[in-house]
This record gives structure tokens, sequence and C-alpha cells, in this order.
């Protein structure tokens, strides 16, 4: 498998990520809409940490278009 294969690879798995982040932070968004309480707290805190996620993959992403991560493939 070439690097640009091996890259591919790996940028398909971390969009389809963030395709799934995506879904998580709109049915905990609509959830939140209704909720009151501890639960509010609660998907807050889920909304702030699979938002950090995604934005994590969004950096990882932006660095396998470039020679950043190439080592991490040999």
């Amino acid at each position: 498998m070439t690097l640009a294969e091996k890259k591919a690879l790996v940028g398909d798995f971390l969009a389809r990520c963030n395709r799934y982040a995506d879904e998580k932070l709109a049915a905990y968004r609509e959830e939140l809409r209704t909720a009151a309480g501890p639960r509010a707290g609660e998907l807050r805190e889920k909304i702030r940490d699979w938002s950090a996620y995604r934005r994590f993959n969004e950096h990882a992403l932006t660095e396998l278009e470039t020679e950043t991560l190439d080592d991490w493939f040999t």
C-alpha cells in the first residue's frame, strides 16, 4: 500500500468518525432544547467533548494533506 493510499484510508476513517460525531452532536443539541437540571449539564458536557473530538479529527485531516504525519506511516 502506498503512502497516499494509507493516508487516504486514515482520512476516510476520520471523515466517517466526524459524520458520526455530527449525528451525536445533533441528537444531544436536540435533547438539550428541552432538558433541565443535571441532565442539561450532562448534555452540555457531552456536546463539549464531542465538539473537541471533532475538532481534533479536523486538525488531523488537515495534517494528512501535508507531510506532517508522513513518518507515522512507515
